[in-house]
């Protein structure tokens, strides 16, 4: 490629290249016509050379000044750790780069505040990577409950059932508190910004109640799949040759420690409830031991009834209920291509659109933080058993499209 052509295309750094980052990367960005790769920034140089076997020779540092400062470089693609999200965003932002930073926002409600502060400060484009809003049964639900369909929402359930929950998370690090500190926040992120997305209203309130019922255990911390005498009968088995693929791309996953250890304390299950500042209260429940892998959605409101059902396959259907008659609507959403439900391609084109339009965009800034308070709120409830405000972001507020 020629220096000429890198030029007319936006440059985009991939800070964080682990299975996500590259995997995002490579199918999303590495293909988008208007965007060209330009660099790569990670702590552990294993993780670099992965991302140039798959990626191809970019340049490539652990040092995130060395990486802010490379030619062509005009948005960064966060795809680090969780507590490492704060840190990276500032950063990025106050070197004057768009950003695209993947969910969750960050890990405190200060950090959040801060990357807020940050980006009303740096004149770019900020997007959190809640992509789900671009899935089409999403903006269907959204249509739909706009136009009035089923009047004010007033109550709704929204549920996580995570069947992939075992081998996703509690093979590695992110069966710890001290690291992902919730499953909530690491996982259900996606689900509460829809909730609140679709009820229109601003979480004050959040009472939660979880428990580790499944995994954890006795075993040792250092005890491995590869060296299991059960490997044979349990369910949870990984084989670190062949991997477990997740759910997008040929991503997979190699951690093998046993999902029974004692140093599991992350809640595989949760119950969480939500009180707006328009009165509507929601209940979220998410489950990491579940049968299927599906996200449901039922909201109740003055004049009627709304589900959404989704998975990955995009079996998508909504059913609207009407009161006082026996009118019954079922719409079955387009699919897309893409991954979450065409929501990946949705939401880099929009950001790549909102980069080339060059005016500062803060698109979905405080959904990103109301799902991420909403995780942070419960997280805190379910260990005080006492419900937990929520302190609202004036800025973030007046900030948000």
């Amino acid at each position: 490629m020629t220096e000429a052509s890198i030029q007319k295309k936006v440059g985009i750094g991939i800070l964080g290249t682990g299975s996500r980052g590259v995997y995002f990367a490579g199918e999303y960005f590495r293909k988008h016509p208007d965007c060209v790769l330009t660099g790569l920034c990670d702590v552990r140089p294993e993780s670099l050379e992965f991302a140039r076997r798959e990626l191809g020779d970019l340049p490539a540092t652990t040092s995130i000044d060395d990486f802010l400062q490379l030619p062509h470089l005009d948005a960064v693609v966060i795809c680090s750790n969780d507590h490492a999200h704060a840190d990276n965003a500032v950063a990025a932002l106050e070197a004057g780069k768009h950003v695209y930073l993947e969910k969750p926002m960050a890990q405190t409600i200060e950090d959040c505040d801060r990357i807020i502060e940050a980006a009303a400060r740096s004149g770019r484009v900020f997007m959190v990577g809640l992509e789900l809003r671009y899935c089409s049964l999403m903006i269907d639900m959204k249509r739909i409950i706009s136009s009035g369909e089923i009047g004010e929402i007033k109550l709704g359930t929204v549920t996580d059932n995570v069947s992939v929950g075992g081998h996703y998370y509690y093979h590695g690090a992110r069966r710890r508190k001290d690291y992902v500190k919730s499953l909530i926040l690491e996982k259900g992120t996606h689900s509460l910004d829809l909730a609140n997305w679709l009820v229109d209203a601003t979480p004050v309130k959040v009472y939660c109640s979880g428990g580790l019922d499944v995994f954890g255990g006795s075993a040792p911390n250092d005890k491995r799949c590869r060296d299991c005498s059960d490997a044979g009968t349990c369910p949870y088995y990984l084989d670190t040759v062949s991997g477990y693929k997740m759910d997008y791309g040929d991503v997979k996953l190699s951690h093998d420690l046993c999902v029974y250890a004692v140093e599991c304390d992350v809640p595989d299950n949760a119950f969480v409830l939500i009180d707006y500042d328009n009165g509507a209260r929601i209940s979220y429940m998410e489950c990491h031991f579940t049968p299927e892998y599906t996200r449901e959605f039922m909201f109740v409101g003055t004049k009627g009834k709304i589900w959404g059902f989704y998975n990955n396959e995009q079996d998508f259907k909504i059913r609207v209920l009407k009161r006082f008659t026996e009118e019954e609507q079922v719409y079955y959403p387009e699919k897309r291509e893409g991954g979450h439900g065409g929501g990946d391609t949705g939401i880099v084109n929009e950001f790549v659109r909102l980069v080339q339009k060059g005016e500062p965009v803060f698109q979905g800034i405080k959904g990103a933080r109301d799902s991420a308070a909403i995780a942070i709120a419960a997280s805190e409830s379910s260990e005080t058993g006492m419900p937990v405000w929520i302190r609202p972001n004036e800025k973030a507020a007046e900030m948000n499209v």
